[in-house]
């Protein structure tokens, strides 16, 4: 193995180690201005360290931490994983956009099993996942990209599950997105042999994402609303949405009750059930482990499911946690070290 060694810092001169390394979350030089809450704090000990010791500037974003380009300003998992390590690691949006971009994604295996499964027994793909352009457990453009190619590859039926946002997106502005994916489905279904539909969703802080196992009632709404099609139901995404709001003004979207799309029949348009594939599209693992737990594991008792498991090919977006090999499936491999050292993150300060 060679051996591989971080270069030296010309701001440090002579200084020898130990170093330790302490990120502060949101801690860093901002604008300098009413709006800098780090600048107009009282914090003698940060001041007298900045006026005495060594000290350079680190980029905490965009290409310098691995997200897609500069214009991403990357979030606490970057920040806390990044900074200080020494190399850059593409993060997992820039990862997943590489894989759609080069079509590495639809080369895959775990990719052809989704879509063979779809094909031959006349099942649909459903996609679950964080609506939103944020970037930070998913992008809409990655579900959008995924969709096209299902209809591409000639898979009749799709379904998503929409989570809203409002978090890392403005509070409200989730029709939008919602807006924006119905636009696509409406062409797709518009050759006539296609069935695209949005089947269930709900706010992200009510239903499917809870993390570090705080909420498992979070996850069992959201095994609930999306594999049994249990909950108050409406026509339509917008529709639901439109209500919830006029019920509860000033209700954020990531707050937003769960709910279940029904066809003339009254029925969920988009349960799912056995032979049916399942793509969870976040790419953030901490938020995704615990639905994943909960639609893998044939040994489950964080909650009751109400009946066995459906027979699902299961797979996210990304391995969200490579010490418990979760999930089983992924559509996007783990990141690789780039040759870049930290010093090519260096801010021009």
């Amino acid at each position: 193995m060679t051996h591989w060694q971080l270069e030296k810092h010309p701001s440090f001169g002579g200084v020898r180690g130990p170093v330790l390394v302490v990120v502060m979350d949101g801690v860093g030089y901002g604008a300098q201005n009413e709006s800098d809450a780090v600048w107009l704090a009282r914090k003698p000990t940060l001041d007298r360290l900045h006026a005495t010791c060594p000290h350079t500037r680190l980029n905490a974003h965009g290409l310098a931490v691995g997200m897609p380009s500069n214009a991403d300003m990357g979030n606490s998992e970057v920040g806390h994983n990044a900074l200080g390590a020494g190399r850059i690691y593409d993060q997992g949006a820039k990862l997943v956009q590489h894989a759609i971009d080069s079509g590495l994604l639809y080369e895959r295996d775990e990719w052809r099993a989704l879509t063979q499964r779809a094909r031959e027994r006349s099942t649909p793909i459903h996609f679950v996942g964080l609506l939103s352009d944020g970037n930070v457990h998913s992008h809409i453009n990655h579900l959008l990209a995924m969709v096209a190619r299902c209809n591409q590859e000639q898979v009749r039926d799709v379904r998503v599950h929409v989570l809203l946002d409002g978090r890392d997106v403005p509070e409200t502005s989730g029709l939008i997105y919602v807006d924006q994916l119905e636009q696509q489905l409406a062409a797709i279904n518009a050759r006539g042999d296609r069935n695209y539909r949005i089947a269930s969703g709900g706010g992200r802080m009510v239903i499917t994402m809870d993390r570090y196992q705080a909420d498992w009632s979070m996850v069992e709404r959201g095994y609930g609303t999306h594999v049994r099609g249990e909950g108050r139901t409406f026509k339509s995404a917008r529709e639901a949405i439109e209500t919830y709001r006029g019920e509860q003004p000033g209700l954020s979207d990531q707050n937003l009750p769960p709910f279940v799309i029904v066809g003339d029949d009254q029925r969920p348009v988009g349960r799912i059930e056995d032979g049916s594939s399942v793509v969870l599209f976040n790419f953030r693992g901490d938020r995704a482990i615990e639905f994943t737990l909960a639609l893998e594991n044939e040994h489950f008792e964080k909650f009751d499911r109400k009946g066995p498991r459906p027979d699902v090919c299961f797979a996210g977006m990304m391995q969200y946690d490579g010490d418990l090999l979760l999930p089983s499936r992924f559509l996007v491999p783990p990141p690789q070290s780039s040759a870049r050292s930290v010093s090519t993150s260096r801010a021009t300060a």
